[in-house]
């Protein structure tokens, strides 16, 4: 008896149902195996049970070899259903969550800057203290001599300074004196020197009468003696006018000296002063001060406590807090706490969309259960080159001093890049170090790599993408306009080339269903 024969097409499961039956893999000539296999002859139906497993399909039971039951399989021979969508324009917000911890906006550990004793300290820990508050005094008493000392000099230039001025007066004085005597020297050298050419001319004229018996020869001898007396007083009124001369020279040269102490003084007097203020200044470290508004935080203070300014207390304990690798220990710790700082590290893959301004929030659970909202103040621009994280800082108002330096915290960073093309997430596939997607182009599936940004989880921002008509080799890379056409569906079973049945039933897939441009931020884990 002949039985009735079925012809048994090359099955795989649609794309979208559950059968529970795993596919065959789908290799390039799938579709020419189909066509020569439905060319075969026909099997008969009580074989087929045997055949199918052979071929590794699943198979429901076939109930009656003229019964028609629906196929959970279509054939490999219809292309792939899948949907085209473009990059659409979008505002992707990621969250970034990193573990953080609280620090005082700023902490300055006091030590001595000499080798001194603590005379008395002043404040402990947990007291608030004033900018310029005193905490503590030092002594170094030989210190305090020098500076004694350097003050007296001080004080002792500059009655110098005032001694060399009038010594300048005394000579002035002495000088117009001298000046004054040449001026008298000069005049009286001209009264001579008229009264010596006047009995010159006597004399003269006396001669002529004596040779002419008019005039008696003892007048001409007395008025000769004249002439004589005359010359002398002339030649003696020159001699003053040089001695003057020198006088009134000698006393320029001493108010010139004068003039000279008193500038060496002033010299003398600006050294002494400098020293002193130098002294003063070292006398001034015997105070220690508060450097801001603050709370201490640590204390390694005790009267009489020989402190240094290499290892501060060197009697503090090992275990103390604040104690530097070095092992110096600060003779005060101070903190302000007006103003505390969240640090955050932010993962490579991120350290670029993190800028000053963003917003950020953060959760210290010992504070309270409620975030605090805040903002990025400033980034290290720099990775840490152990660790490849970007510090970011948060400053936060502190005016309770609740919020505690050390806290543990959880901040978050909000990166917005708003205006950006984006795709579904599941567009992209991966390959290795690529990331790529399909596109449609005249009815068929095309690779083509792409460059990824920012993602929040269900959409991720696309910059460029790598055409086809780059030549092979080619680091060329467009960026996207949003004229591209990317396949979405089960990419797993497309291959270069394949031809692809397009549908582009959205809602039906759920392809919208992200957060247009406007939407609210939707929070994703940073990637690792």
């Amino acid at each position: 008896m002949n039985r009735p024969t079925h012809r048994i097409p090359a099955l795989r499961p649609q794309a979208g149902r559950g059968s529970g039956a795993v596919a065959p893999a789908r290799l390039p000539n799938s579709r020419s195996i189909s066509m020569r296999l439905s060319l075969r002859p026909s099997i008969p139906c009580w074989l087929a049970g045997l055949v199918v497993p052979a071929l590794g399909l699943a198979v429901l039971a076939i109930p009656g070899c003229g019964h028609k039951e629906e196929s959970h399989y279509e054939s490999v021979a219809n292309a792939p259903k899948v949907q085209a969508v473009g990059p659409s324009l979008r505002t992707i917000v990621r969250t970034v969550g990193q573990p953080s911890f609280i620090e005082s906006y700023e902490r300055t550990s006091i030590y001595p800057k000499m080798t001194a004793y603590i005379e008395k300290w002043i404040v402990d820990i947990g007291d608030k203290v004033k900018k310029g508050q005193t905490l503590a005094t030092l002594f170094v008493p030989e210190l305090v001599e020098d500076f004694g000392t350097k003050k007296a000099t001080v004080k002792l230039d500059e009655e110098r300074i005032l001694l060399a001025k009038q010594v300048v007066e005394v000579v002035e004085a002495d000088v117009k004196a001298a000046q004054a005597k040449l001026a008298e020297s000069k005049s009286i050298l001209h009264k001579y020197e008229a009264e010596a050419e006047r009995w010159d001319t006597e004399v003269k004229r006396l001669n002529q009468e004596v040779q002419r018996g008019v005039v008696s020869p003892q007048i001409l001898l007395e008025s000769t003696n004249q002439w004589k007396s005359a010359l002398a007083s002339r030649d003696a009124a020159k001699s003053t006018i040089d001695r003057s001369a020198a006088d009134l020279l000698a006393s320029e040269s001493k108010l010139g000296k004068a003039k000279i102490d008193v500038d060496v003084a002033r010299a003398d007097l600006g050294v002494a002063t400098s020293e002193a203020k130098r002294l003063e200044a070292w006398v001034g470290y015997l105070t220690l001060t508060a450097p801001f508004d603050g709370i201490i935080v640590a204390r390694n203070a005790n009267t009489f406590d020989f402190v240094l300014p290499s290892t501060g207390d060197p009697t503090a304990l090992t275990r103390s807090p604040n104690i530097s690798t070095a092992g110096a220990a600060p003779i005060y710790v101070v903190d302000r706490t007006d103003v505390v700082r969240i640090f955050v590290d932010i993962p490579e893959s991120d350290a670029n969309y993190v800028q000053v301004g963003a917003k950020a929030t953060v959760l210290a659970k010992a504070y309270r259960d409620e975030p605090i909202s805040g903002s990025v103040t400033r980034t290290s621009w720099a990775l840490n080159i152990k660790s490849r994280t970007l510090r970011a800082e948060i400053d936060l108002p502190n005016p309770g001093s609740q919020l505690l330096p050390g806290m543990y915290s959880y901040a978050k960073v909000i990166i917005e890049r708003p205006n950006v093309r984006a795709l579904p997430v599941k567009a992209l596939a991966h390959s290795g170090d690529e990331t790529y997607c399909w596109m449609l182009k005249d009815g068929h599936a095309k690779r083509a790599e792409v460059r990824t940004g920012v993602s929040d989880g269900d959409w991720i921002e696309v910059t460029h993408i790598q055409r086809d008509t780059a030549a092979k080799g080619d680091e060329s890379w467009t960026p996207v306009d949003g004229t591209e056409r990317v396949l979405l569906g089960d990419l797993s079973i497309l291959a270069d080339g394949d031809p692809v049945d397009v549908s582009n039933d959205h809602e039906k897939q759920g392809v919208a269903s992200a957060k247009p441009i406007g939407g609210s931020p939707s929070e994703s884990k940073p990637r690792s």
